[in-house]
């Protein structure tokens, strides 16, 4: 199976755990993702107000005493999918598979949301361009239409009915 990437696609993984660039770098070559470290929630929710990320893996064992909460971390992130998980009992395997499969979901929902978007999009303007034709086509059948405006709706007409067939067609 090739390995996809999900160029341009950052993972923020906070972590205080010994040997989490280790980690880093197998999740990011596991994963195909671009992974970066933050040693706390204060340093990740920093990184979140500088960039957007894919998702964000909180270690459940980061100190509770810090100021920063992990709910301030998932207010703060955006569209990122929120994880939050044990790394020491999951495994740098479980792990990997757990953010593949999350950004594979992901990725489907994406083309899902664009296909709905771009459908929704198509119908809106097929029906303006209806409605563009049939006021040109009243406009038309108006006897005190000066010639110049009657040209001007016919060119008007004819760029909504080229319209109306490119979408046809798409």
């Amino acid at each position: 199976m090739a390995e996809q990437v999900y160029e341009g696609r950052a993972v923020l993984l906070v972590t205080a755990m010994l040997g989490a660039e280790n980690l880093a770098k197998s999740l990011s070559e596991g994963a195909g993702v671009v992974l970066e470290v933050a040693r706390s929630r204060r340093a990740a929710l920093a990184s979140l107000r500088r960039q957007m990320y894919v998702a964000v893996i909180v270690d459940t064992e980061l100190p509770a005493i810090e100021v920063t909460s992990t709910e301030m971390l998932w207010q703060n992130g955006g569209v990122a999918v929120p994880l939050e998980v044990d790394l020491r009992a999951l495994g740098a395997a479980a792990l990997t598979r757990l953010l593949r499969s999350m950004l594979e979901r992901r990725n489907e929902m994406e083309t899902i949301v664009r296909e709905e978007v771009t459908r929704s999009m198509a119908e809106e303007l097929r029906s303006t361009v209806t409605g563009m034709l049939l006021q040109s086509d009243l406009a038309l059948r108006d006897k005190n239409l000066s010639p110049v405006l009657e040209r001007r709706v016919r060119e008007l007409r004819a760029m909504a009915d080229d319209l109306r067939l490119r979408l046809r067609a798409a």
